[in-house]
C-alpha cells in the first residue's frame, strides 16, 4: 500500500498518458487514411492529444492547486512551451522514422510517443506543475 501511495501521480500519468497516446495515434492514423501529409496529421494528433494531457495532468496526475486565472495562464504557457519543445522532438522522430528509414508509420508513431511521453512526465513532474509533495 505504501508502495502504491508512492507511485500513485506516476500510475494515474501513465493511464492518462494512455488515453492521450490512444488520442494521438488514433488521430495520426485517421490523418494517413484520408490523405493528409504524415506531419500535417501529427501537429493535428499533436493538439488534440495536448488538451487531454493538459486538463488530465493539472487535476488528476500531479493535482495541481488552481489558485486564479493568472496561476493557471502562466502553468499552461510553460505546459505549452515544453510541449512544443516536445512536438519537435515528435517532428523529427516521425520525419527520421518514416521519410528517411522508411519504417512503418505506426510503429514510429508508437515508440515516437514512448520517448515523448517519458520526456514530458519528467519535465511536467519537476518544472511545470506547482505541487511538489507528490
Amino acid at each position: 500500500m505504501k508502495m502504491l501511495k508512492r507511485y500513485k501521480s506516476f500510475i494515474i500519468y501513465v493511464f492518462w498518458g494512455g488515453v492521450a497516446t490512444l488520442v494521438n495515434i488514433g488521430a495520426f492514423m485517421l490523418g494517413l487514411k484520408i490523405g493528409w501529409h504524415y506531419q500535417t496529421s501529427n501537429i493535428i494528433a499533436w493538439l488534440l492529444a495536448l488538451f487531454v494531457t493538459y486538463f488530465s495532468n493539472k487535476f488528476l496526475v500531479f493535482d495541481s492547486p488552481y489558485w486564479g486565472l493568472a496561476q493557471l495562464l502562466r502553468e499552461f504557457f510553460s505546459f505549452l512551451v515544453v510541449r512544443l519543445f516536445a512536438l519537435l522532438l515528435d517532428m523529427v522522430i516521425i520525419w527520421l522514422g518514416i521519410k528517411v528509414l522508411h519504417y512503418n508509420e505506426l510503429l514510429v508513431k508508437i515508440f515516437d510517443n514512448t520517448v515523448v511521453g517519458i520526456a514530458n512526465y519528467i519535465v511536467s513532474r519537476w518544472f511545470i506543475f506547482e505541487n511538489k509533495n507528490i
